[in-house]
């Protein structure tokens, strides 16, 4: 079974907590803590939870955690 939207949301914000208080539509430049560290937490969560190779720029070019859940998908 896939995970929903929401379950990948909850897990990527389990693992990144420059994304805890972040909702779906949030515009991931207004977070305080959204930088290298954060991107490259990302990448992480996306290898290992979904075997998904993505690169720093991908995940750079997403505005809001939505789009973040889009490439998890």
């Amino acid at each position: 079974m896939n995970p929903t939207e929401e379950q990948r949301w909850l897990a990527l914000q389990a693992e990144v907590d420059a994304l805890a208080p972040a909702g779906l539509d949030t515009v991931l430049a207004s977070l305080p803590q959204w930088d290298s560290l954060a991107i490259l937490l990302v990448l992480t969560h996306a290898e290992q939870a979904y075997h998904r190779p993505l690169t720093g720029a991908q995940v750079r070019a997403c505005r809001t955690a939505r789009d973040l859940v889009a490439l998890l998908s």
